[in-house]
């Protein structure tokens, strides 16, 4: 076990044996790798980004500082990808109005 964090490891055993009934397949080794991780942040594995929520007309508008009506434009024109919950809740795909603010087309 590294003691890099000059835990004692009677109390990275103790926290182990706590942990245990939540976290079944948690080893010393196991725990001393995350507290090292929050220590050093730069070691973490990088994660997927979580996919975003598809933006309203309004909030599309409100991001890329325009018109509503110039959303239904560029919606209309391909530039914005439309995400249809139903016939009348049109949302916009998130990826599409970050593409769009970066300059390129969805």
């Amino acid at each position: 076990m590294n003691n890099s964090q000059n835990i004692p490891s009677g109390i990275v055993l103790a926290a182990v044996g706590l942990l245990l009934p939540y976290i079944p397949n948690i080893t010393t080794d196991n725990l001393q790798r995350a507290l090292e991780t929050i220590k050093n942040p730069d070691t973490a594995v990088e994660k997927e980004p979580r996919p975003q929520k598809p933006y309203t007309r309004k909030g599309a508008a409100e991001m890329l500082g325009v018109s509503i009506p110039t959303i239904d434009r560029y919606l209309a024109s391909g530039h914005l990808t439309r995400v249809r919950y139903s016939a009348r809740a049109i949302r916009i795909s998130a990826d599409s109005v970050h593409k769009l603010m970066e300059g390129g087309v969805a």
